[in-house]
């Protein structure tokens, strides 16, 4: 580890350790809450902590194997699972611990990299501080601090934006490979490397352009790798495919998605969908900005990530999905960057990331 990213992590650590303790008193909040309710009212995430919801599933099958595990369980990248298996052979304290350790380290490790990110490509260090705060208080932010996948993707798809700027193809490669084993929006990291690969190109060596291939093909085909394994397991083509489009419902229309969804703000849904839509038309926002204010690779992954989310007929976990596409995060801090809104949005932020994490602890909010 270089002095350089030491003094990244130290840079860090206060928006890293915030949120934690903002995600801690949200859940102790309330879990006493609940503990006033009958036994038979008490939603079953209480009790699961730091594994509720998607950590079940990712306790699973790090205890189970994929075949060890419902149907259902092939939807879920093996990325996280092979981390979290590895560290569960060499830490004390179980699978549970093993999988919240990696998560927790990788969100450090993230945001570290995108301070890195963000300083080297705008110059800006006090834009990438801010970015930092954001990401680590973002309403869905609470996932990083819990047993998903969402941070070891940061630290890969930051990581092959990095490489990117700094023209390490084969790292870029690895590295965005790795990242659509672990969630499958990984595929779209090819849009950000073919924007830095195209330009000189055809005037490369030969050598240079097989590189620049590789960098632009490595995430579609970790998707792929994943895709065929599982659907040999399952006997059945595009299993994690099929599968997870089955959960999340046909594909729509995205504009007419958000414009139906209108009439879901005040109706029985208000805490379902209609709690999905005023986030979702704020990322359609800051998705223009990223194309204003960003590298064109940078706007179309967070682009293309959005379109995904925006275009199933279940908007459950929307905003966890925006927060995969970081650079969304980064516009909202560009345009935040001026007088009393560079800590006015930073607080409403974090003041959302604590009502989704009460909610999400209640059952009220699929992450």
């Amino acid at each position: 580890m270089t002095a350089t990213f030491r003094r990244d992590l130290v840079a860090v650590f206060p928006a890293w350790i915030t949120a934690r303790l903002l995600v801690a008193g949200a859940m102790l909040g309330a879990r006493l809450y609940v503990d006033h309710l009958h036994e038979g009212e008490r939603p079953l995430q209480v009790g699961q902590g730091l594994l509720a919801w998607d950590g079940a599933w990712y306790r699973s099958i790090v205890e189970w194997g994929y075949s060890g595990v419902e149907r259902q369980g092939i939807r879920f990248f093996p990325g996280y699972v092979l981390l979290g298996r590895l560290a569960d052979a060499v830490l004390p304290g179980g699978t549970a611990v093993a999988l919240i350790v990696v998560a927790n380290v990788s969100a450090l490790v993230a945001m570290a990299l995108l301070l890195r990110l963000v300083r080297e490509v705008t110059g800006d260090g006090g834009l990438a501080g801010r970015v930092v705060w954001l990401t680590a208080c973002f309403p869905s932010a609470f996932v990083l601090v819990w047993a998903y996948s969402e941070a070891l993707f940061l630290v890969l798809a930051v990581g092959t934006f990095l490489a990117l700027a700094r023209r390490h193809w084969w790292c870029a490669a690895g590295l965005a490979a790795a990242a659509a084993l672990t969630r499958p929006t990984g595929v779209f990291l090819a849009l950000a490397a073919l924007a830095s690969a195209w330009p000189g190109w055809l005037s490369a060596p030969p050598t240079e352009r097989v590189a620049r291939t590789a960098a632009v093909v490595g995430g579609p085909l970790g998707l792929g790798a994943f895709v065929w394994w599982a659907s040999d397991l399952l006997d059945e083509a595009f299993a994690p495919l099929v599968v997870q489009g089955e959960f999340r419902g046909d594909l729509v229309d995205p504009v007419h998605r958000l414009l139906t969804g209108l009439g879901e703000l005040f109706g029985p849904d208000a805490l379902g969908d209609g709690l999905h839509i005023p986030f979702a038309f704020g990322f359609v926002v800051l998705a223009v900005v990223a194309f204003r204010r960003l590298p064109l690779g940078h706007a179309a992954f967070a682009a293309a990530c959005l379109m995904v989310a925006l275009a199933a007929d279940n908007l459950n976990s929307l905003e966890r999905y925006a927060l995969s596409a970081f650079p969304i995060v980064v516009a909202l801090a560009v345009i935040a960057d001026r007088g009393r809104l560079r800590h006015l949005v930073p607080a409403i932020s974090a003041l959302g990331m604590v009502s989704l994490t009460v909610l999400a602890v209640m059952g009220e909010y699929v992450p």
